[in-house]
């Protein structure tokens, strides 16, 4: 059964994010072969991974081709900062600025960047992002995916709704069904 996998801003090649992040890795080599070994224990090949940005950061274009050819599964870009024309020229499945998909009924919308607002917000999409290496905490409808948050490797839509759910909601009155903004617009 294929599963479907959520990642992002391994910044692979990249020394310096260790110590801008406080990496626990003594080398950018230590870092590279930690995450690709947690990329294989995690995903198998038939998976689907949902890559949120930043895959490489200045990094060799033969390094980054040999690092993803390593990488198990169906893998799917969503583009990052960092993402140069050579990382968005590998072999990916797909290449957006934005994706939507669904997973076990529910419905996502990926950015490599923090949303306020995504389509189906007020229907209950969630909002997956990358790019801020866990310095922006995540809401009962968003949340960062980026490897800083979750130990290094890939993480499924079963963990990510846990982690949601257990985030307070803002209180809402229950007859309140459409909101009138400024400029007439209904939400």
């Amino acid at each position: 059964m294929t599963k479907t996998w959520f990642t992002a801003d391994t910044h692979f090649g990249h020394a310096r994010i260790i110590e801008i992040c406080k990496r626990p890795f003594s080398s950018v080599d230590e870092m590279d072969r930690c995450m690709i070994a947690n990329w294989n224990a995690t995903v198998a090949k038939s998976d689907q991974v949902y890559f949120l940005g930043d895959f490489a950061y200045r990094a060799d274009p033969r390094s980054t081709r040999r690092v993803f050819s390593q990488l198990h599964g169906q893998k799917f870009l969503i583009e990052g900062n960092h993402d140069n024309a050579h990382t968005k020229a590998l072999p990916w499945s797909d290449v957006s600025q934005i994706r939507e998909t669904s997973v076990d009924g529910q419905r996502i919308v990926m950015c490599h960047y923090a949303l306020r607002s995504w389509a189906g917000l007020h229907h209950g999409a969630v909002h997956l992002y990358g790019h801020s290496h866990g310095s922006l905490p995540g809401t009962y409808h968003s949340e960062d995916v980026g490897v800083d948050v979750y130990g290094f490797t890939p993480v499924s839509w079963p963990t990510i709704k846990t982690r949601l759910d257990a985030r307070p909601r803002p209180e809402q009155p229950a007859d309140i069904e459409e909101v009138v903004v400024p400029g007439g617009l209904t939400v």
